[in-house]
């Protein structure tokens, strides 16, 4: 008899997979046990749980509470997908360099064939990166994502957009940003996938901003009319609100965007006190420091907007990163 849902295993599998992803990130006022969350998901890929296999494969992309290891990673993936998980066959296909949408035929043997046609010397080649301006600092990065990635990130965040938001530091809520009035998706440790841990990967080799100092992921979109007004990256030291954020998690010293569609008329991103306009293709990336090299203090010059797009949809990745570690979320 063919399981309904043949990703998850049995019962108990599933109910493995649920309580490793609640240690993995930590729930209750608990902090996050990642050793705890690995085992359990161990068990669980052990008793046919396609999504726990899925798991183990980024958290050993990453690096979780262990070495990275992607030949591993990739392995996890494969189990994931022969145990019929389908977001991990398709993040193979694309991985692989097919489109998730029309993947090769070949019965249960193509995903260990599709693995093992992975070049991991070429997926991990670093993305060619140059200059092109001082202040503020902005390199280019060609060929950052290939076009089936940006394909697959676009699928991944559209049926997650929401409005973007910020904490209102007078009442700790939540509230609509109101400089941007575009859409965006994040992308926590349980909800990445292993074509956005690549993204990251290969950003880290392109500039060396390692993994875990960059933020989860964020997917945006601009439709006409939407917008991301003049702003910084930066967080200032000089207001009180961000302090305790500084103080735990750091400044906010790159950001990376790379574009993922280029169907659009307008929408470039705007560094105005440096009268620069980026429009790139998909893909491709910029990368900007928000602070001096020097003395690593804020950069004032990092200024930029998200102009609206005259026609189309704009499509983002924006990857920020910190100058120190960040915590499992």
């Amino acid at each position: 008899m063919t399981a309904l849902f043949p990703n998850i295993g049995g019962s108990g599998a599933f109910e493995k997979t649920l309580a490793a992803n609640r240690l993995l990130v930590g729930n209750s006022g608990l902090g996050a046990d990642p050793v705890s969350a690995i085992r359990l998901y161990e068990e669980a890929a052990a008793g046919g749980s396609g999504a726990a296999a899925a798991r183990l494969a980024v958290l050993a992309a990453i690096g979780v509470a262990r070495e990275p290891n992607w030949g591993e990673a990739l392995d996890r993936l494969t189990d994931a997908a022969e145990l019929g998980d389908a977001l991990a066959q398709q993040q193979l296909a694309v991985i692989a360099g097919h489109d998730y949408e029309r993947m090769p035929e070949g019965g249960g043997a193509r995903w260990h064939n599709m693995r093992i046609g992975i070049d991991l010397n070429k997926i991990m080649k670093p993305a060619p990166l140059r200059r092109v301006s001082t202040s503020p600092s902005i390199a280019e990065i060609d060929g950052l994502l290939t076009s089936v990635m940006c394909k697959w990130l676009v699928h991944r965040a559209a049926p997650r957009m929401e409005r973007g938001q910020v904490i209102d530091y007078g009442t700790g809520r939540m509230v609509p940003d109101p400089n941007r009035t575009g859409l965006s998706a994040g992308f926590g440790l349980l909800d990445t996938d292993m074509v956005m841990v690549l993204a990251q990967e290969r950003l880290a080799r392109a500039t060396g901003l390692i993994v875990h100092q960059q933020e989860p992921p964020q997917v945006l979109s601009y439709e006409p009319g939407q917008e991301f007004r003049q702003h910084v990256d930066y967080l200032d030291p000089q207001i009180a609100a961000y302090r305790g954020e500084l103080s735990m998690i750091g400044q906010r010293v790159a950001t990376a965007l790379t574009w993922l569609n280029d169907d659009f008329d307008g929408g470039e991103t705007e560094f105005v006190r440096a009268n620069l306009r980026f429009r790139r293709k998909p893909g491709d990336a910029i990368l900007f420091l928000n602070v001096l090299q020097d003395t690593k203090a804020p950069d004032p010059m990092s200024l930029h907007a998200g102009l609206a797009p005259r026609r189309g949809k704009k499509w983002l990745l924006s990857q920020w990163v910190r100058d120190r570690v960040q915590p499992i979320i």
